[in-house]
């Protein structure tokens, strides 16, 4: 008989063997509790194999004996397939039982953390470990180890920092007029623009873990490949100045230079967009921090041969929304041999944005 529990004593293992928050692709606390922790077992209805966000529908009874579609969200199809589980291991009619986080919003939906298949095998999201390992790829300690690498040229992936995606945000008290008004209009729940296969500028691309980046050098182009979202940034090294009527978007327009070995990015031409999608304040409903098409940012991007990462740091400065400039963000990329797959997006189903 299939049932749904929900007892406390999954809390542990729900932080522990999961950590969703820190792997996501969006935000995880606004939509889940990890404090409600699942086991749901029943039978796959479906299996939207998609990015950013995996669906498994379970048929499964309730508490009341009755039956139920759960909706369980996790990571995209190829951030799964890479950590072992792959799309022919949840196919429609096989029985499995799920433990995550409750959803907040939604009683028959959960962000799943496990599945546990009909042979025993318990797998996790996040691959064998249950974290995503600082060598940039599932099993890392016992894969051959990758060349050292002299430069920031080649592939990478975030090492994991644990960092809070919705969290306060100290620059929602430097907001100008405008910013507020911005503020104000912006409904994180329906308007996040991950829902449309957005990238949402360039401090999530970097910041989007599990999923490998790759620097290479083309002439007086700089190319910067990120699975995520399928994004691929030109910098051009040969330009001073961005075209003063050119293109406006997420990603802007990028020029740059090098300062010793280190790679400086300057990029101007953003459209109006958002750099936080969820910000979570004590007693207050939840919200996005967004910046104007005035948005500037700077890059530098350098290596430690010695550590072997890559070092990143970006600051941001938007007059129109912001009264003065953001404070320095920074992340480190470990070395990997991980092959860039297609991202192919689809964008969010209604349904399920309403569900969460």
């Amino acid at each position: 008989m299939y049932s749904v529990t929900t007892p406390r004593a999954l809390l542990a293992l729900c932080l522990g063997a999961g950590a969703p928050a820190a792997f996501a692709h969006h935000s995880f606390a606004p939509h889940f509790d990890a404090g409600k922790p699942v086991r749901i077992t029943g039978t796959i209805t479906e299996f939207e194999a998609r990015n950013p966000h995996a669906y498994l529908h379970i048929a499964a009874v309730d508490e009341n004996g009755l039956t139920r579609e759960y909706l369980c969200e996790s990571h995209g199809v190829t951030q799964l397939t890479r950590n072992g589980i792959s799309p022919a291991m949840l196919a429609v009619g096989t029985v499995v039982t799920v433990e995550g986080a409750r959803a907040r919003r939604d009683p028959y939906g959960c962000f799943f953390n496990t599945v546990e298949l009909a042979d025993g095998r318990v797998l996790n999201v996040n691959g064998p470990s249950g974290r995503a390992p600082t060598a940039g790829a599932p099993g890392a300690a016992t894969q051959p180890p990758i060349d050292r690498r002299t430069d920031i040229y080649g592939k990478w992936v975030l090492v994991p920092a644990n960092r809070s995606t919705s969290g306060p945000q100290p620059m929602l008290d430097f907001l100008t007029p405008a910013g507020e008004a911005a503020v104000a209009k912006y409904d994180p729940f329906v308007d996040d623009p991950t829902f449309r296969c957005d990238p949402v500028a360039i401090r999530r691309v970097w910041f989007a873990p599990g999923t490998p980046l790759e620097i290479t050098r083309d002439g007086e182009q700089v190319i910067l490949r990120y699975e995520w979202m399928d994004v691929e940034r030109v910098v051009h090294l040969g330009m001073k100045e961005h075209p003063q009527d050119g293109p406006r978007s997420s990603l802007g327009h990028s020029i740059g230079h090098f300062e010793g070995g280190t790679l400086v990015i300057e990029t101007a031409n953003y459209a109006e967009g958002v750099l936080s999608q969820y910000v979570e304040q004590p007693g207050k409903p939840t919200r996005g921090l967004l910046h104007s098409d005035a948005l500037t940012s700077v890059e530098r991007v350098s290596f430690d041969p010695s550590s072997q990462r890559l070092r990143v740091t970006i600051e941001l400065d938007d007059p129109v929304f912001f009264t003065r400039k953001f404070d320095p963000v920074s992340a480190e990329y470990a070395p990997t041999d991980l092959e860039i797959q297609p991202f192919n997006c689809q964008p969010e189903n209604p349904d399920h944005t309403l569900r969460r």
